[in-house]
């Protein structure tokens, strides 16, 4: 089965400049919606229950009719109160213990949890902030034999990670310049995940 690791968000415009002034909102709809298409049912998506990126994927498994087992929310129970009413439509939705006066100590266990919790085959990056830096980070040393997606066209955390790596003489990971200029994101998930897909 083919598991991913979704790391994403919307900018929001209180945040840092770098993040929202190259976020295009509707790419970042568009790339999770065809994510959660093409892996299920043929694989899992694993992520943080991120206020704007859970609805997407509540809306994109209630209209593709996907079964919403394959989909595994992690959050930490500090964020508990502002959770968005789409996070219970989750059956595979996990808590992580944190303390409300540590919260960056809180989303550091939450998210090591998260990108321990199993075996990844890739980490897909969507848009973004920090999270998304801090999480491909952790990643990285956990999985490093993982395929790395930072879709730059979503621009944001994901564009500034794949430019970031471009002007690198040695980059960490592969980079297909498909991420930086393909908003066709079905058949590019298609072609990047196609040995384990069944159709």
């Amino acid at each position: 089965m083919l598991n991913i690791f979704l790391s994403a968000s919307i900018p929001l415009s209180n945040r840092k400049k770098c993040f929202y002034e190259t976020a295009d909102v509707l790419a970042i709809k568009e790339a999770v919606r065809s994510l959660v298409e093409v892996v299920i049912p043929n694989g899992r998506i694993v992520c943080g229950g991120h206020t704007a990126i859970t609805p997407l994927l509540a809306m994109a498994t209630k209209n593709s009719k996907k079964d919403v087992n394959f989909i595994s929310i992690y959050q930490s129970n500090i964020f508990k109160p502002d959770f968005p009413e789409s996070v219970y439509d989750f059956i595979d939705l996990t808590l992580i213990d944190g303390n409300p006066e540590e919260r960056e100590e809180s989303l550091k266990i939450m998210r090591q949890a998260m990108i321990q919790s199993q075996k990844f085959d890739a980490i897909v990056l969507i848009g973004g902030m920090e999270g998304v830096i801090d999480e491909l980070e952790m990643f990285l040393e956990f999985h490093p034999n993982a395929q790395i997606i930072p879709l730059a066209s979503t621009g944001a955390a994901s564009r500034i990670v794949y430019e970031s790596e471009k002007n690198k003489l040695n980059p960490r990971f592969e980079l297909d310049p498909r991420f930086e200029n393909d908003y066709t994101y079905s058949s590019l998930f298609r072609r990047l995940f196609h040995n384990h897909l069944k159709n």
